[in-house]
């Protein structure tokens, strides 16, 4: 009787733990598919001005465009800096989605958008160290600093002053072309 209890007790734990971890899995699956589906939105700064962010995109998500000036932001999740963009991006939300399209990719934790900071740098002349660096037509900005009103608006009136131009630059675009 003493076995067949054993038996019954094992049997009983070893179904507990598999119902654990089949939930557990269930459970990521379904926060990774909230997460994914929060990325790959069209809306690519989040939240409200004390809380934006940038929205973790790849390479794969820019696309060419001749009505807005792209703008590209490398940036590090985590950064105080990058938050401190985002948050401005934010603010100037409606004012720049008229002129701009955002591509901001994170280079902390994605290793294919750091190579990329890196080459498309290069590309440049420059040499990326740090985060934020972003690239809106010909001007390449390196980091940010939330009290920097002279920065804020050269910011503002590049965008306005690419976005006036019949025809685009696009950096990016220049680059791709001479790595094929």
């Amino acid at each position: 009787m003493q076995n067949k209890s054993s038996k019954h007790t094992i049997i009983l734990i070893v179904s507990v733990v598999t119902l654990l971890l089949l939930s557990m899995m269930i459970y990521v699956s379904n926060t990774l598919n909230q997460s994914s589906k929060k990325d790959s939105t069209k809306n690519h700064i989040t939240s409200q001005s004390s809380n934006a962010e940038f929205a973790k995109m790849t390479e794969s998500d820019i696309k060419s465009s001749e009505d807005k000036v792209n703008i590209y932001i490398f940036w590090g999740d985590g950064c105080p800096h990058c938050k401190h963009l985002a948050e401005f991006f934010n603010q100037h939300r409606s004012e720049v989605e008229k002129m701009a399209n955002l591509y901001t990719l994170e280079v902390w934790k994605n290793s294919d958008n750091l190579t990329l900071m890196k080459n498309f740098g290069k590309f440049l002349g420059e040499t990326p160290k740090g985060v934020p660096y972003f690239i809106i037509g010909n001007k390449t900005f390196s980091g940010y600093s939330e009290s920097d009103t002279k920065t804020q608006k050269q910011i503002l009136e590049t965008i306005k002053t690419e976005s006036q131009k019949s025809t685009k630059t696009d950096k990016y675009q220049e680059y791709k072309k001479s790595s094929n």
